[in-house]
């Protein structure tokens, strides 16, 4: 399956139309030369596949994709793009005709809907194939008269909902906006919701408002029509039993607008506690107590797995904030969805699979899987988290962020103002460290920094802004910034900051100077490369050791142990000593290690479960460890530990050195997969041969 990263490399050369250097490569796309050979190897498969010329490599030019091909690849993006275009136009048409049946009670013919919608009866007959099949909770439904949904009110509530989180901008929420009755002014909601926060002490997104709104309006719309929602799953009691004052504060707010029925505000009370927030006080203490202790669980076995510690408690409070809402989401059945979310699994998939197997805690608090969107969601506080400064104030502490970003000289702007422009702060401040960014906004709190004196020139958005009002210039980049995004970003930021893109040898000479007036400097050389590596951190990524291994990198067929522990065991640190010993054997480790492991444990429990059954244990690189390598030990015989005094048995345990640079990261990903896989995984366990065993995963790594 081709990847984003790989059609990236092709459009690069696509767009510079020349030799393109090994280093170039490198710099541009931020990964070393492995990767970049990886990628074109990837490239010239993909171009081949389409009977296009692949990259040449030419011996001191560098790498080029001729003409021909380069036109033949833009012909077949505009191909795709045309197939693309069709995908949407036909799930626009989708929503369109759903729409109409919400917009009357009665049944609609299959003429109606070709008058209507100004398509072939065939195309209308496959459509309404699609929404019983791609849409079946609205139970679309034949009688002597039409077409209709059968689907209950709130079933029809929940779709609406449910598309306003993947589009608030697209096609139902513009349909709702179009609705001529009821006319609500924005100035009277916003006054509104804004009472309702102040009653449940807590404060929506942006975002979150603007679907609130929407939804509002829309009920208030179905039920002039005579569609009330009558029945529902809930009760008070699942209202109440873990939150204060929200019951009573929803009644208030819905009967401002003449919705008294108790079902109504009950599923008003649903969408309020799954609706994002910036700040959330209507839990009881008892929960909130409960939620925190899993938001640093979660914590601890990131740390554990992915090996940064994260040691601020203002993290776990955010975490535990968010936890709220993914609890309520999970407990009522709403599924979080947004676009940006499949881009944030895409772009990060290691990180994304460590936040989930940290998650855990919380699996087990919903008696549930947690879905990829949520997982994707949970894992923006990891992305965005500056593990360098440990400052985390662009993800929390937003009562002064107006005050503060009046200093930026760059604004970074979402709807939210949490997710998507946290992460461009997190990437950008490094990459441009003597750029003022602002923490995350809001578009209205953009607006208001806007009415108000301030040192912005640029402002970086993830969303669409109205710019008519916006005297500054305004880049619109994805929440998940590809190469093109950087490259706008880039230009804009040479043309407003020309001074910190002057020549680099004279900036590095002139600064040299400037401290060796008002200082004694012992090595004129390490200054110099340690100022170049401040300055200018984006070109020195490549000199890292960014490699990412495979896990078979790590792992040879002697790394693999049956091992026939005492009957009844309950202890894991002989397991872990026997293991770590294979290592020092191999001169991988030091004694020192499996010290360092076992402290670890004593310190926090044994919590670094890979799965139910599966025990990981390793420590921070250090003094002790020389190179990477993974042991792993069947146990002939389960061993009974408790975990948050819950009864886990181990059949397995893996001891991990990890790289100094994360180079580990990728060869644990791929060990979680075939852990996760348990068909796969019980298979090895049952296995009495360890050739067998490495065979089993060998395979299913590559």
């Amino acid at each position: 399956m081709e990847s984003i990263d790989t059609r990236n490399l092709i459009n690069y050369f696509a767009e510079q139309k020349r030799y393109v250097t090994l280093d170039e490569l490198c710099n541009y796309f931020d990964v070393s030369q492995r990767t970049i050979f990886y990628r074109i190897k990837k490239a010239n498969a993909l171009l081949t596949s389409k009977d296009i010329t692949p990259i040449k490599n030419v011996r001191n030019l560098g790498y080029i994709l001729n003409a021909q091909a380069i036109s033949a690849w833009k012909q077949q993006n505009i191909n795709e793009n045309k197939n693309l275009q069709h995908n949407e136009n036909k799930q626009n048409r989708l929503k369109e005709i759903i729409w109409k049946f919400f917009i009357q009670n009665s049944p609609i013919t299959i003429n109606q809907l070709i008058d209507d919608m100004d398509v072939s009866r065939n195309t209308i007959i496959n459509d309404l194939k699609d929404i019983r099949q791609n849409y079946s909770e609205l139970k679309l439904n034949i009688d002597s008269n039409g077409h209709l949904l059968k689907s209950s009110e709130e079933e029809k509530s929940r779709f609406i909902f449910n598309e306003l989180q993947k589009h608030n901008s697209g096609l139902i929420a513009h349909k709702i906006d179009k609705l001529p009755f009821p006319i609500i002014e924005d100035s009277k909601v916003k006054s509104d919701i804004e009472i309702l926060e102040e009653d449940i002490s807590s404060r929506f997104t942006e975002n979150a408002i603007s679907k609130l709104k929407r939804i509002l309006k829309f009920r208030i719309w179905r039920i002039s029509m005579g569609n009330m929602i009558v029945d529902i799953d809930i009760t008070d009691n699942d209202i109440q039993e873990s939150t204060v004052n929200v019951l009573s504060a929803v009644t208030d707010f819905t009967q401002r607008y003449g919705i008294g029925i108790k079902s109504e505000i009950l599923f008003f009370s649903e969408l309020i506690l799954c609706s994002q927030a910036d700040a959330v006080n209507y839990v009881t203490e008892s929960f909130k107590d409960k939620i925190l202790d899993v938001a640093q669980d979660i914590v601890n076995r990131y740390a554990s797995i992915s090996g940064i510690k994260i040691q601020s408690p203002k993290f776990v409070i955010a975490l535990s904030n968010h936890l709220y809402a993914s609890y309520f989401r999970s407990k009522f059945n709403f599924d979080f969805n947004s676009e940006a979310l499949s881009d944030v699994v895409h772009k990060f998939p290691e990180m994304v699979k460590f936040v989930q197997l940290s998650c855990s805690p919380l699996a087990k608090l919903f008696s549930k899987p947690i879905s990829i969107n949520e997982i994707a969601l949970i894992s923006l506080y990891f992305i965005s988290y500056d593990d360098l400064s440990d400052n985390i104030s662009h993800v929390l502490d937003r009562n002064d962020n107006i005050r503060d970003s009046l200093q930026s000289e760059v604004l970074l702007v979402c709807t939210s103002g949490v997710s998507s422009s946290a992460i461009l702060y997190s990437n950008l401040h490094k990459q441009y460290p003597l750029i003022t960014f602002s923490k995350s906004l809001s578009i209205d709190e953009l607006n208001k920094i806007l009415r108000i004196p301030n040192t912005a020139k640029l402002i970086i958005t993830t969303s669409p802004l109205n710019t008519k009002n916006i005297d500054l210039p305004v880049v619109q980049v994805k929440a998940m910034m590809d190469s093109e995004d950087h490259v706008k970003v880039e230009n804009q930021l040479r043309y407003y900051f020309p001074q910190l893109f002057i020549n680099r040898e004279k900036t590095l000479d002139n600064l040299i100077s400037i401290i060796q007036r008002n200082a004694q400097i012992k090595n004129i050389s390490n200054l110099r490369k340690d100022l170049d590596n401040y300055l200018y951190p984006t070109k020195d990524t490549v000199k890292r050791d960014k490699n990412k291994h495979n896990l078979m990198d790590l792992l040879n067929r002697s790394s693999i142990k049956i091992i026939d522990n005492l009957m009844n065991g309950t202890d894991l640190n002989p397991i872990i000593k026997e293991l770590s010993e294979e290592l020092e054997k191999k001169n991988i480790v030091t004694s020192g290690y499996c010290d360092d492991i076992l402290s670890l444990i004593d310190k926090y429990g044994p919590y670094m479960l890979l799965s139910s059954d599966t025990f990981l244990a390793h420590a921070a690189p250090s003094k002790h460890t020389r190179k990477m390598e993974i042991e792993i030990g069947i146990l002939k015989r389960p061993i009974k530990i408790s975990v948050n005094n819950i009864e886990e048995k181990i059949k397995c345990v893996i001891v991990l050195v990890p790289g100094f640079h994360h180079e580990h990261d990728k060869a644990l990903t791929q060990l979680i997969n075939i852990i996760t896989n348990r068909r796969l995984y019980d298979q090895i366990l049952s296995e009495t041969d360890t050739d067998k065993m490495y065979k089993l995963i060998k395979n299913s790594v590559q």
